[in-house]
């Protein structure tokens, strides 16, 4: 009898033994690059993780940091001194699986990517699905196109963005979707389209001076923020009565636009075309 307890417990020692193996079972690859030049194209083609991209300490310096498991995903990293392109790849064998099943100790993925502040830059994300935050104050965007599958993503300017930003492109598919502080994107026009699911647009940020933004909703729950020292016009096309929207006392109907009680007094401006699908659009003013 004591030599099988010992024998159960020896095996119970050695799956625990396992499974600790096979949670240190990672590789990682972990890149630096000195940037010389004025410009830098990112390209983040990651199709699953908990991905991160944000501004490096150093001005000159982009950082790249890979945690996976070999047996599942292939990573790359790659950059041309010669134009200035980072690359960041991540292929995953499956990753509408690791959408599924994200907390399993084999589907285990990190990217941490960090960003120069001295040159201005085009980021281009293709992402397929995970967990996606931004932090993207105190840099010099030239051009953000960001694609995102299915997932969570968080885009944020917590500061503002040192060059005005030529072109914003965002195309959320499946997801919560939560964009915060734009205002200090210094962007001129932004397209923001989201399919299904929750998404904030909050326009907070003390560098707005003059923005158009078209935001197409299909489905779901979303909710605008406002800044009331901004003078907003805003139209909506409403999807027959399948759209809910409710709008602040602060706007004032005239034929089909909204105007904001502030409009003919504010030196800054923002003028929002948007088109609903099915759900609710929210707009509020902070």
């Amino acid at each position: 009898m004591k030599s099988s307890v010992l024998l159960v417990m020896g095996m119970i020692i050695l799956l625990f033994a396992g499974a600790l193996l096979a949670r240190d079972n990672y590789l990682v690859m972990e890149e630096n690059y000195t940037i010389a030049g004025n410009t830098l194209l990112v390209n983040a083609n990651i199709d699953v993780g908990e991905v991160v991209i944000g501004k490096n300490n150093r001005d000159d310096q982009c950082h790249v940091y890979i945690k996976y498991t070999p047996e599942r995903a292939e990573c790359d990293i790659r950059y041309n001194e010669n134009n200035n392109e980072l690359d960041v790849i991540v292929d995953f064998e499956n990753w509408k699986k690791w959408r599924d099943d994200k907390d399993n100790d084999e589907d285990f993925l990190q990217v941490l990517i960090e960003l120069p502040a001295n040159p201005e830059i085009d980021l281009n994300t293709d992402f397929k699905a995970g967990e996606f935050e931004l932090e993207l104050g105190d840099l010099k965007i030239h051009n953000l196109n960001f694609s995102n599958w299915a997932g969570e993503a968080r885009i944020n300017f917590h500061a503002p963005n040192r060059i005005k930003m030529n072109e914003m492109d965002i195309n959320f598919k499946v997801g919560e979707l939560d964009i915060q502080n734009l205002g200090n994107a210094r962007f001129e026009e932004a397209d923001i389209n989201s399919g299904i699911g929750e998404m904030t647009v909050d326009f907070s940020g003390e560098s707005l001076e003059k923005a158009m933004a078209r935001l197409d909703l299909d489905i779901g729950e979303t909710t605008i923020i406002i800044p009331n020292h901004i003078g907003t016009k805003l139209r909506v096309s409403k999807f027959l009565f399948l759209s809910e929207i409710s709008y602040p006392n602060w706007f004032d109907k005239r034929g089909s636009y909204y105007y904001s009680d502030n409009y003919e007094n504010s030196s800054k401006f923002l003028y929002l075309m948007i088109s609903t699908g099915i759900g609710e659009l929210s707009i509020k003013v902070d």
